[in-house]
């Protein structure tokens, strides 16, 4: 702010002393004063003396600088809209950003006593909202929520996410209950998600046959009419097999074209025996003194449509040898219409000096094994659920292997036992004669219409599945009882209905003991289904779920390709699962002297002396500027775009998502500044120019300080020292590999990564930047603390949550804020055993 303004004349003469404002705090720890005045009405005269000498100069009708009235903000902190403005104005003057200038600064005398009433009536009002509704609102189940609790209650795999709205987030987390909306759109979607899931896992045909199936790989295959596969591109191996070439696009594959699944739906085993080489008769293929081809020729095995030919989004990477054949095996779910398709795969180069481990690479296969349907038992889970042991006869006797049904002898008893196991399991608690008789009313109605029995059973569970009773979590105000409880442990680590140990101590009421809550919390990670605590939160609070939403751009950043992407992702599940499950204090979200990586990671970040495809923990050498979430790739690439990065995005992640310091949305007159990749000006040339007006000074001493530490990173997440940009079309600069329509980018400016703090503080790069965040350690933590309340509460922490918080970090401090005693103290607070 450039200009001065003279502080408005006050209304009352004795405004003017520091003494009786500070006075004025201390009378409103007494119930009534002598001359009859309140603690509410000292609280107000406060608030409006400080309010008058300090903040009516920038900040009133005509100013409203920051679009901020203060003389239009009423004192209503029951009203959640209302309570934000205010919680922003103690936020504000608790960090000595506001009042700004040094003469308009408050004395600390009174800066204590406004922080102290105005902290005291947003505690008070905060209480008094909760205590009368509770901290969250009646929650939906997400959309990961709802597939999940029904893949694990059918046991059923069926696609059902696509089927349903995408979920509205609050703080980027798709988990807060007043974010997630109920339309019509959103019933008639869970309406057909669940007939189809129930359809799914109705048994109609008798028990299949597992069988294997082997192909051998060899001449008799390369013919597109052989019921083998089938090769676009092919050479020949040593061994007398075929090889799979991929000409540089990765276009080129072999398809089992004869093979189509027997049970589409079903699960398989794919056994896959193959090594990598090179066709030295390949165009640019490596020079004869080049007898070794690169070990990270990888072997892509994908689910593609049949006789299309393309290649599914969902890819599994194996990584073959050079010198001999290995054998490679998964399990996946095949749709309908779906075949196996392999091809040999490598990274685009980064450089023309690579060129030959892209042209002529190829996939030696010797054999494919495919072995399925697999069946773990028939009838399997989820129709037992569904139906017990009712007989399975055929509809037509003249085909008993086809179009089985479920009878009944006593349809209507039949009805009423499956449904009283069923519909518990749905609601997650108990449920009464009454509830029950409302959907075999329901069965009874259907049967009427000439239903089979089956169709009007399903017609119930379909009705279930869309009650308000499993699409919701409803809690009451106050402490939750023990079904509670456990609905919200399992969601919140689990994104699925309580398992039988929940659901039983739910029903012995002993979940109410913390230490019984915190050991089935250990339990609960413990267990495989663990994993998706990890993904779902690092989804929400590090954006993880938007790794595809942008593409970097291959003429800049050729080098990025999927594997590199899904190992990116990989990277940071096993790193907070390390944090996590080593209780590593919560520093390391900013930095750690270790990194998850696998040979590609380590290759990408520079680092040597990895080798192989298995993430694991690696010691970082001295000067590669990792180390914690703040520096790794797919962090990195989810604050980009697909061609640059800005310091104003991605130090507003970096506020926002690791240190707990949101900053305001920018106004709305105020364009984005595009960088460059042209190269003529750098993003901080650009960033000086806007920053000269001077509604953008104050936002951007603090956004740009984090986002300039990580200019030293592009948007694939490698460190640079230089800018990538486009080279003119016709510039001696342009390079092209062959075969390929990619240009090269050029070095443009230098990276400048050094700034300084908003408080003034210098850095010269990342490691100086993270130096400086770490000086507040609990800070960190707090903000952990926030990120795993949203999580597992469904809402996100409030003014009157803020003791609570500070309670869980004194509680931790002596250990550093490990991040799993985090955890078990946040499970253990009243932030999450009551509404």
């Amino acid at each position: 702010m450039n200009r001065t303004r003279k502080p408005k004349p006050m209304g009352r003469p004795w405004i003017g002393r520091v003494g009786l404002l500070v006075g004025l705090g201390a009378w409103c720890a007494v119930a009534v004063r002598a001359d009859g005045v309140t603690p509410a009405d000292a609280a107000a005269q406060l608030r409006q003396a400080v309010f008058e000498r300090h903040c009516i100069a920038c900040h009133d009708a005509d100013a409203r600088e920051g679009g901020f009235d203060v003389t239009a903000l009423p004192w209503q902190p029951l009203d959640p809209a209302n309570a934000t403005h205010w919680v922003k104005v103690f936020n504000r003057v608790s960090r000595g950003e506001m009042p700004p200038r040094e003469e308009g600064r408050l004395p600390p005398e009174l800066r204590t006593a406004f922080l102290d009433v105005l902290g005291a009536g947003l505690m008070a009002a905060g209480r008094e909202r909760q205590g009368r509704e509770g901290r969250t609102v009646h929650r939906r189940l997400n959309r990961t929520e709802y597939v999940t609790t029904i893949h694990d209650l059918l046991g059923i795999e069926t696609p059902l996410a696509e089927l349903l709205p995408k979920d509205g987030t609050s703080g980027g987390f798709d988990t807060i209950g007043a974010a997630l909306d109920l339309s019509e759109p959103h019933m008639e979607r869970y309406l057909e998600a669940a007939t189809l899931a129930l359809a799914d896992a109705t048994v109609t045909t008798p028990r299949p046959t597992t069988v294997t199936l082997r192909t051998d790989f060899n001449e008799d295959c390369r013919n597109e009419g052989h019921p083998g596969f089938l090769i676009t591109q092919w050479t020949h191996s040593p061994e007398g097999f075929l090889a799979a070439r991929w000409d540089g696009a990765n276009r080129t594959q072999c398809v089992l074209g004869s093979w189509a699944p027997p049970v589409p739906g079903g699960r398989y085993r794919f056994r896959i025996r193959a090594r990598a080489m090179i066709d030295r008769t390949s165009p640019n293929a490596a020079p004869a003194d080049k007898d070794k081809p690169d070990r990270r020729i990888m072997l892509c095995a994908s689910l593609s449509n049949w006789p299309r030919n393309n290649t599914s989004s969902e890819n599994t990477y194996f990584e073959m040898s050079p010198t001999e054949f290995r054998e490679f095996d998964f399990v996946v779910r095949v749709p309908q219409n779906k075949t196996l398709g392999l091809q040999a795969y490598r990274i685009v180069p980064e450089t023309p000096d690579e060129r030959a481990m892209v042209a002529g690479i190829c996939a030696v296969v010797e054999w494919v094994e495919i072995t399925g349907p697999l069946v773990d038992e028939w009838p399997p889970r989820g129709h037992k659920l569904l139906y017990g042991d009712l007989a399975l006869e055929p509809a037509d006797p003249k085909q008993p292997g086809t179009n089985l049904r479920v009878v009944s002898s006593d349809p209507e008893q039949d009805a009423r036992r499956l449904l009283a196991g069923f519909l518990p399991r749905v609601f997650r608690r108990p449920v009464d004669d009454t509830e029950i008789e409302e959907y075999v009313a329901l069965v009874r109605e259907q049967l009427g219409k000439g239903w089979r029995f089956d169709e009007a059973l399903r017609a119930a569970y379909a009705a279930a599945l869309c009650a308000p009773d499993f699409l919701f979590r409803f809690e009451r105000p106050g402490q939750l009882d023990d079904h509670a409880l456990a609905t919200r442990l399992s969601y919140g680590l689990w994104a699925t209905a309580p398992d039988d140990e929940l659901a039983a101590l739910a029903a012995a009421g002993r979940l109410r003991d913390p230490a019984v809550l915190v050991a089935q919390a250990r339990r609960m990670l413990a267990d495989p289904r663990g994993r998706r605590f990890t993904v779902n939160l690092l989804a929400n609070w590090l954006k993880l779920r938007d790794i595809d939403f942008t593409q970097p751009d291959t003429k800049l950043y050729p080098e990025f390709e999927e594997y590199l992407k899904l190992s990116l992702l990989d990277e940071s599940h096993a790193f907070f699962a390390e944090l996590l499950g080593k209780d590593l204090p919560a520093r390391s979200i900013v930095d750690s002297d270790f990194a998850m990586l696998n040979e590609r990671l380590a290759e990408h970040y520079g680092i040597p002396g990895v080798e192989g495809p298995q993430i694991r923990r690696v010691q970082l050498p001295a000067g590669t500027h990792r180390g914690g979430f703040l520096t790794q790739g797919a962090v990195l690439k989810v604050s980009s775009n697909g061609t640059t990065t800005s310091p104003v995005i991605r130090g507003a992640f970096v506020l926002d998502r690791l240190l707990g310091m949101p900053p305001d949305p920018p106004p709305k007159d105020v364009p984005a500044v595009e960088p460059d990749i042209r190269g003529s000006t750098t993003i901080r040339e650009q960033l000086a120019r806007h920053r000269d007006q001077a509604a953008c000074a104050g936002c951007h001493a603090k956004l740009d300080p984090p986002g300039f530490a990580l200019e030293s990173f592009d948007a694939a997440g490698r460190w640079r020292s230089n800018y990538r940009i486009v080279p003119a079309v016709h510039s001696d600069k342009v390079v092209r590999i062959p075969g390929t329509d990619i240009r090269y980018y050029a070095q443009g400016p230098a990276v400048d990564p050094s700034y300084a703090l908003a408080d003034g503080r210098p850095f010269t790069d990342i490691d100086g930047f993270k130096r400086l965040v770490l000086e507040d350690e609990r800070q960190i933590a707090r903000n952990l603390v926030a990120k795993l309340a949203a999580q597992l509460t469904g809402a996100e922490i409030e003014f009157s949550d803020r003791d609570t918080v500070e309670e869980i970090l004194d509680r931790t401090a002596a250990g550093g804020y490990g991040v799993r005693s985090i955890l078990e103290a946040l499970v253990q607070s009243r932030l999450f055993t009551h509404k």
